[in-house]
């Protein structure tokens, strides 16, 4: 019986930890925001911005409806039909990342997406920087 206690409480632990970010690689950070877009869950894209806690409300608002105008432009060609990851690089000292996607949408067309992501306090975050 504690075995299987244990075994629970780790198992829902692990499932946790997944859902709230930690242990996420780049590559997954990445494809979740892209995946957040298409759901229209600017919110949630939001969050996986790096640097949104210093902006002001009306950076907050411009950055949120550029995210906005992304999700139409998803929409748009019937929602993303595949997400693959086509190259991950992680820099030597593991604070920045850059991410290669290749996006398949629902009306077929394709799109290779690189985006450069910093390591922080709360896991991997997409980067605004160029």
């Amino acid at each position: 019986m504690r075995v299987t206690v244990v075994v629970t409480i780790f198992a829902l632990g692990s499932f946790l930890l997944s859902c709230s970010g930690g242990g996420k690689t780049p590559a997954d950070v990445s494809k979740s925001f892209t995946e957040k877009m298409e759901k229209g869950d600017i919110e949630a894209a939001y969050k996986l911005l790096d640097g949104t806690a210093e902006a002001t409300e009306e950076e907050s608002q411009k950055v949120k409806a550029l995210l906005g105008e992304g999700s139409k432009q998803i929409k748009e060609k019937n929602g993303i039909k595949n997400i693959e990851v086509i190259e991950e690089t992680i820099s030597e000292d593991g604070k920045e990342a850059e991410v290669t996607l290749n996006i398949t949408y629902g009306n077929g067309e394709t799109d290779e997406s690189t985006s450069k992501l910093k390591k922080t306090d709360d896991g991997w975050k997409m980067s605004l920087s160029k």
